[in-house]
């Protein structure tokens, strides 16, 4: 189930909302009294409520905009219980001080804006003798040992109360902020009675929640369950990632019993994310930026292109193995090859002999010259930073060329693996136009927009131009069967990535 809090300034937009999501088939909703603008109203509220509620009214320490006295607040809460909504929801700390009445149930709750503490047992045994018909515990991690600790809690807390049937108190745990948001995801598999979400992407009522709709549509979060298989990609940032979508919906298409989830890591986190993958049964995850190259250390295999390049945009669990492969590279050679009228798959390699210049020597820029040469190309890197390309050159035995000169050579095939013009930086581009020749074939890495500016050039010049976009699709889709074992639909992943870059721009 999901909670969907209302938080409006006036009493109207407040029940204009709950009607609204009564009539979207939301079944439950929490009425934040402490955004009122004016007194709150509990006769205009509550009696013809078209849904179960819960009414609560925060304090700005716990996160809420409740300005007036806190024995204001008391009597509120109070008065809101006579009119016996389904719930009331009352911090720990207070909770003594209104008891129970008539069949409003209790959730009795705690936030943490800062931390997660180190004594969540002790916390919650606190907690159950406030007479709770639910436990609600928001706490904020900071690193990826608070998040899988606070999680194991919540999962054992959850099977304890199953067991004990009528006489369990089943607890609602919530991880704020952008490294918390897979608890809110993964509610059921955690054993967790609900969720929470807003109303609208306007109303980000804490740090890291996500709108109802998303949950549904992109999470199906009703389809969810403790037998979920999880999937994700790590990387920072990655909020633009598209990832989530074409994953999420080939599951739904193909009725897996899985949900892809982003996890946004720094560098100091990645370790004990991939050592505690298990622990919420995770068994595979993209790799993006910054951490294709980092992650190839944990490890316990890996193909041959991971081990020449030394970047792993795939990783694999199955038991105790951590299986790491590259599919970046099969995905941006095989449309660079088809473009051209290869194949792939053909011992013939049309990029024999062929000049290619590679922008960037990341990640991607490994795996495109690897690709390359591997294919029989002449390959040249440059990058912004001299001394990442002279690395790589000397690694895969390429050319190198100052940034400076990139515009003065003249090659086949022009790749771009920087992420310059991706969005939001849509005028920008990283090669002179000017220096683009008729038949020149030029692929650019960057999905989003697919028509950047580089491959706005390159068609006004008579160019072979490639999209981003199909190198996207071609690993995702190689992703999905080593995930899986199935094989996906690259038309509807393609579908799905232009109509979410159309409504985005």
């Amino acid at each position: 189930m999901i909670c969907v809090i209302i938080a409006c300034g006036s009493h109207s937009r407040m029940i204009s909302e709950h009607q609204s999501l009564a009539a979207d088939g939301v079944t439950l909703v929490e009425l934040r009294l402490d955004f009122l603008r004016r007194e709150p109203d509990i006769r205009r509220l509550i009696p013809d409520r078209p849904t179960a509620t819960i009414i609560t009214a925060r304090r700005t320490q716990d996160g809420g905009l409740w300005r007036d006295t806190e024995e204001k607040r008391l009597r509120l809460l109070r008065s809101a219980i006579a009119a016996e909504p389904e719930f009331v929801d009352l911090e720990v700390d207070i909770a003594d001080k209104i008891p129970p009445f008539g069949a409003t149930h209790r959730i009795i709750s705690y936030h943490d804006l800062e931390k997660t503490p180190e004594n969540l047992d002790a916390l919650h045994r606190e907690m159950l003798t406030k007479s709770p018909y639910f436990i609600k515990i928001a706490v904020t991690p900071k690193t990826v040992d608070d998040l899988f600790r606070f999680v194991t809690f919540i999962r054992e807390k959850n099977r304890e109360a199953k067991q004990l049937g009528d006489k369990g108190v089943r607890v609602v745990g919530i991880g704020m902020g952008e490294m918390g948001k897979a608890t809110r995801i993964l509610a059921k598999k955690f054993g967790m009675p609900y969720t929470y979400a807003t109303f609208s992407q306007e109303r980000m009522i804490a740090p890291g929640m996500l709108v109802y709709k998303e949950l549904l549509d992109l999470y199906h979060y009703d389809q969810t369950d403790a037998d979920s298989v999880v999937y994700g990609i790590i990387g920072n940032p990655i909020g633009h990632s598209l990832s989530p979508l074409i994953h999420n919906r080939s599951f739904i298409g193909q009725k897996i019993n899985a949900v892809y989830i982003p996890f946004p890591l720094d560098d100091d986190n990645v370790t004990d994310f991939i050592r505690r993958a298990n622990e919420w049964d995770i068994k595979g995850l993209s790799v993006t930026i910054p951490h294709k190259v980092a992650v190839t250390k944990h490890l316990t295999k890996m193909d041959p292109a991971v081990e020449k390049i030394g970047a792993c945009n795939t990783v694999v669990f199955r038991g105790e193995e951590r299986l790491g492969y590259n599919t970046d590279y099969v995905a941006a050679v095989s449309s660079i090859e088809a473009a051209m009228g290869g194949n792939f798959t053909d011992e013939k390699r049309i990029l024999d002999g062929k000049n290619a210049l590679i922008l960037g020597a990341g990640g991607a820029g490994m795996a495109l010259a690897y690709g390359l040469k591997k294919r029989g190309a002449l390959v040249t890197i440059t990058d912004i930073n001299g001394n990442r390309a002279y690395d790589l050159s000397k690694h895969l035995d390429c050319e190198i060329v100052d940034w400076k000169s990139r515009d003065k050579l003249k090659q086949d095939i022009l790749v771009n693996c920087t992420p310059i013009g991706m969005y939001p930086n849509m005028d920008e581009s990283p090669f002179d136009k000017s220096a683009l020749r008729p038949r020149m074939v030029v692929f650019d890495a960057v999905y989003n927009p697919e028509n950047t500016l580089l491959l706005k050039s390159a068609r006004e010049k008579g160019c072979i131009a490639i999209s981003g976009v199909e190198m996207f699709v071609g690993q995702a889709c190689l992703q999905f069967k080593l995930f899986t074992n199935q094989k996906a639909s690259a038309t509807l992943m393609r579908n799905l990535v232009r109509d979410a870059m159309s409504a985005a721009h």
